[in-house]
């Protein structure tokens, strides 16, 4: 498995890479996706699979860390977390965009991409943060300026759009709703078993009201819909090993639920802050989200939504609604999530 070392303590990301697209070797975008909480990179085999033909876009699954093929934390660092001061959380959160920063930077270098084209059709990058993803992907531009020179001004040339695919509410260190459910909230089961129900329940479908009136009431909070079976049905036992790391969602939470604070102020800084989006002059932000996808999701839509009025003048996040898409498109509708990315992208 391939990764790229992004500091000099040799901590290394490994990744997945769909490679260079066979009809257009020097015109084509690359996105650099990150994974989210317990499902890691091969959550986008079926795009990778996918693209082995494609024209214009280069796909690249980044590891998280601890997540397979990468450096896991010091399990003192995460502990020490929910006693850390706002400063040592504040740091945790930049190193953890830095990291990733350099990733691309390296990468970048290392195989030659192609930057962007100047009428802007082709060329570039994006960055995709997934579900809790998207707040490392947050933390990469939200640092911008704490990174070397080099780094910055290859990212400044390069990254043609942010998108933020399903982000929860915790990712953007936003409150939950106050009908938030999940099955971590019963107490009845131990949290082995909430865990592992939780994730089928995460990949199911939802049948919301009407969505057109942006009313918290019409979301449906707890059960599932019954017309499509749960993504993760869809996939065999050999597919889920390779795939879930039950054991990593502790770790992941401790951090996340922890740092509502420092999330909260990175998301409003990648996206609203007009000096730093000035330093990223080609970079486009976009929203994902499917209409059957779990409440959390299109609750966070809708508060980004009124954030964007409130903060960035109605036009500094774009939201695309995807009919008929939960919050695990890129399994089980690998197509319509490509063709998606790529609307927003190019």
């Amino acid at each position: 498995m391939p990764s790229i070392t992004v500091d000099d303590n040799g901590t290394e990301l490994a990744y997945l890479d769909s490679g260079v697209p066979k009809a257009s070797q020097d015109s084509y975008v690359t996105i650099f996706a990150i994974h989210g909480i317990a499902f890691g990179f091969h959550i986008y085999d079926r795009i990778l699979g996918l693209l082995r033909d494609s024209a214009d876009i280069r796909f690249v699954a980044i590891s998280r860390r601890g997540y397979p093929g990468s450096t896991p934390y010091d399990p003192d660092e995460i502990a020490r977390i929910p006693t850390d001061g706002d400063g040592q959380k504040e740091e945790f959160l930049r190193a953890r965009g830095r990291e990733v920063a350099v990733f691309i930077d390296k990468f970048i270098d290392a195989f030659h991409l192609p930057p962007i084209s100047a009428d802007g059709s082709s060329g570039g990058i994006a960055l995709m943060g997934w579900s809790l993803g998207s707040a490392v992907a947050l933390s990469v531009i939200s640092h911008l300026d704490t990174y070397p020179q080099s780094v910055q001004t290859r990212l400044s040339a390069y990254l043609r759009t942010l998108i933020l695919h399903e982000p929860p509410q915790v990712a953007l260190g936003l409150p939950p709703v106050p009908k938030s459910w999940s099955p971590q909230y019963d107490k009845s089961i131990t949290p082995g078993q909430a865990l592992r129900i939780g994730i089928h329940w995460l990949t199911s479908y939802f049948r919301h009201g009407d969505l057109s009136t942006r009313s918290l009431d019409a979301l449906e909070y707890v059960v599932p819909a019954t017309y499509r079976a749960p993504s993760i049905y869809t996939m065999s036992d050999a597919e889920v090993a390779q795939m879930v790391s039950y054991d990593l969602a502790g770790p992941d939470a401790m951090w996340f639920m922890n740092s509502r604070t420092q999330l909260r102020a990175s998301y409003e800084r990648a996206c609203f802050d007009s000096g730093l989006r000035a330093k990223m002059p080609h970079m486009k932000v976009w929203l994902v989200v499917g209409d059957v996808t779990p409440s959390f999701a299109i609750a966070a839509a809708w508060q980004v939504e009124a954030d964007d009025q409130r903060l960035g003048g109605g036009n500094s996040v774009r939201v695309k609604w995807v009919r008929g898409s939960n919050h695990f498109m890129q399994w089980d509708e690998p197509s319509l999530a490509l063709q998606t990315f790529r609307e927003v992208v190019v």
